[in-house]
């Protein structure tokens, strides 16, 4: 227990001398000293240069975790591409790359592999080399049968144990997850949602999804599938989440207000260009953005009003794009259809954030794996 609680106070705090972290873990003298002495003969620990005293003593040595220990792979899986990084065992990134997977056959996993292997050899890695990967993709996986559902328009992952075939592929233990959880996870530990533990992520793109964390954990439901909410009917006439809130529901919107664009996200931020000029531009901005908090405030107010969060998280190009101005309505029309009153705030958009959860939620069980 000594030696994980030092390993982790070392991957949180970064290198630290011996007084330092017997004061961080509660540890005598002679312990922290066995203790270090253990965890670098194990090669979990490196000397990582001294820190000057402040009076006539000797300076301090300083003690960091070996990130060397071991390696682990985040993957974002799109239709069309992968994105390859593999990270260090304290988190670091060594090694990326992005590869098309278009005209690559109908059998996805071999060009997968080829990445990995090729990101890998960047950093003078073998694929045994290896330890723990997580991959992001768009849809569900079953954990009874491991197959990817709500997924049509990624025909080449269908009909197969999907977890299975990776690890098979890349001889390590795979984790396949949603791909909005993954971002969800990111906002998490590094974007909006740092300090919160009950949030609900909305996914506005081409598609529709959600992310629900409660108590501080991914939320995936009984068959993987909580948070597919794009064919769930939000109108009386049973209109589907997708056709109002996704890209091609936005830009007709947009238009029928005279909000002229080629992308959903072009006519969000003209809509929002438009409110911050007081109604110099064209068109009906402020109606628009009205409107669509309206339907996006539909969207969220029954799991809203299930899971009582602190934070609704408007994620996706089109909740990135419409920032606070979008935020704001939405909280103001969210916030007259339930008692309980969450924030409601726009994502990061951090780039890559599919993939920056994978390498987290891989370096994570990686931690756990070589830690004990």
């Amino acid at each position: 227990m000594n030696d994980r609680a030092a390993l982790h106070a070392l991957i949180r705090r970064g290198p630290m001398s011996r007084i330092e972290l017997e004061q961080e873990i509660g540890l005598s003298k002679p312990a922290a000293a066995e203790l270090l002495r253990r965890l670098q003969e194990a090669e979990l620990v490196r000397q990582d240069g001294h820190r000057a005293s402040a009076g006539p003593g000797p300076n301090a040595r300083l003690w960091t975790v070996n990130e060397t220990a071991g390696y682990a792979i985040g993957i974002d899986v799109i239709s069309s591409s992968f994105d390859v990084a593999v990270a260090d065992l304290a988190g670091g990134i060594v090694a990326e790359r992005k590869v098309t997977s278009r005209g690559t056959g109908p059998d996805p996993i071999p060009t997968l592999r080829r990445a990995v292997i090729d990101a890998a050899r960047g950093h003078g890695l073998k694929l045994a080399d290896l330890d723990r990967a997580v991959v992001g993709i768009s849809g569900s996986i079953d954990p009874l049968t491991g197959l990817l559902g709500y997924a049509g328009h990624m025909p080449r992952w269908l009909g197969f144990d999907v977890p299975s075939r990776l690890t098979e592929a890349l001889g390590v233990p795979v984790t396949v997850e949603n791909d909005v959880n993954l971002v969800a996870t990111d906002e998490l530990l590094h974007g909006c949602a740092r300090g919160y533990t009950d949030v609900v992520l909305l996914w506005m793109s081409r598609g529709v999804a959600a992310a629900v964390i409660v108590s501080g954990r991914l939320h995936r439901g009984s068959r993987g599938a909580a948070g597919e909410i794009d064919f769930a009917p939000i109108t009386t006439d049973g209109q589907p989440i997708s056709r109002l809130i996704d890209a091609a529901g936005v830009l007709s919107l947009a238009s029928s207000y005279g909000i002229a664009a080629s992308r959903a996200t072009t006519a969000v931020r003209r809509a929002v260009s438009g409110v911050a000029d007081h109604g110099q531009a064209p068109g009906d901005p402020e109606g628009f953005l009205g409107d669509l908090a309206g339907r996006i405030a539909q969207a969220v107010v029954i799991p809203v009003s299930l899971l009582d969060p602190q934070l609704v998280i408007l994620g996706g190009d089109i909740g990135v794009a419409g920032g606070d101005r979008l935020a704001d309505r939405v909280a103001d029309r969210l916030h007259r259809l339930v008692a309980h009153r969450p924030e409601v705030r726009p994502a990061t958009g951090r780039e890559n954030a599919v993939r920056h959860g994978a390498v987290e939620a891989a370096v994570r069980q990686l931690q756990e794996e070589v830690f004990g």
